[in-house]
């Protein structure tokens, strides 16, 4: 079912299972554009109607195309993903409606459509536009979106050849205890949901940061769920000597005020700036070298 929108194209749904409904409608009222919503989970190489190619026409597509693949054949979105981008809520089309051709071609082009020669009665397609849809995505907080966890490094060697080499992603603590190396990928919040945010994830965790010599953590004590009443506030502390993982579970965390200097409170999220290789605080630079979670042992009042 058509949504109407004033002085904008029909809004219609995507559907895998079935070719678009009411475009013929449309057409004969004279609407000869609409736009399309596609879940993203649609957007992939195996959406079953892409599969099995159900796809007819070059430019001009017959009513019953699947529009993923039209999309997919003309180049306006990669043939070849497997998964859709996990930063996008929607993905809109544009499409003009046209009378019936007498041929529709094929061709192959990332996929290949069909051959038709007897259109009947209807009206055929062409995109126009192919956007995605960020209106209605919460607006992230100031870190990056993650590529991968470890990147891929070109050593030098004494050979004609350059080795190209996994970068280590693991370092051992002040402790000699294993821990993850600082990058941007690593601190970076996974994904537009909420729950995959960093400093959502504070608020159940402590954040442990390693310079070549010290020792921080990082720590929620305020939170709010509305804005209007606030946002939640950080802690940033050194901690007096680093301890190794048994004992930080015993003297608890986050860590007691006795245990550490707190250098900074009351901190906005976006007070904090992340860097390649270190933090940025209140016009302080904290060059980092380790990263390492460790969730809430202490209930109560976590003010530091």
């Amino acid at each position: 079912m058509a949504t109407r929108r004033e002085g904008r194209p029909p809004l219609i749904g995507y559907r895998a299972e079935e070719p678009l409904a009411g475009l013929q409608d449309h057409f004969k009222k004279g609407e000869l554009q609409i736009e399309v919503v596609i879940p993203p989970e649609h957007m992939t190489k195996d959406n079953k109607r892409v599969k099995a190619r159900q796809i007819w026409g070059d430019t001009v597509y017959t009513s019953d195309s699947d529009l993923v693949a039209v999309l997919m054949h003309m180049g306006f979105y990669a043939h070849y993903l497997s998964h859709p981008p996990n930063t996008v809520a929607e993905f809109r089309a544009q499409l003009k409606l046209m009378p019936p051709q007498e041929k529709y071609n094929s061709r192959a082009r990332f996929v290949k459509s069909r051959l038709w020669c007897s259109p009947g009665d209807g009206c055929s397609g062409t995109t126009i536009d192919l956007q995605p849809c960020v209106d209605e995505v919460p607006a992230p907080y100031p870190t990056v979106q993650p590529l991968v966890s470890d990147r891929q490094i070109t050593t030098r060697t004494t050979g004609a050849k350059s080795k190209v080499s996994q970068e280590v992603s693991i370092q051992f603590n002040l402790c000699n205890e294993p821990w993850l190396k600082y990058t941007l990928s690593a601190i970076a919040d996974k994904g537009m949901k909420h729950s995959g945010w960093t400093s959502a994830r504070l608020r159940s965790e402590v954040l442990f940061l390693e310079t070549n010599s010290e020792r921080f953590q990082l720590c929620c004590v305020s939170t709010s769920d509305d804005p209007s009443k606030g946002k939640d506030l950080f802690s940033f502390a050194r901690c007096k000597a680093p301890l190794p993982i048994s004992l930080l579970q015993k003297t608890g965390v986050p860590q007691p005020a006795e245990l550490v200097d707190v250098v900074d409170k009351d901190i906005d999220w976006e007070e904090i700036q992340w860097g390649v290789s270190s933090l940025h605080l209140r016009g302080k630079e904290y060059p980092l070298r380790r990263m390492h979670f460790m969730p809430h042992t202490r209930g109560g009042d976590l003010e530091l």
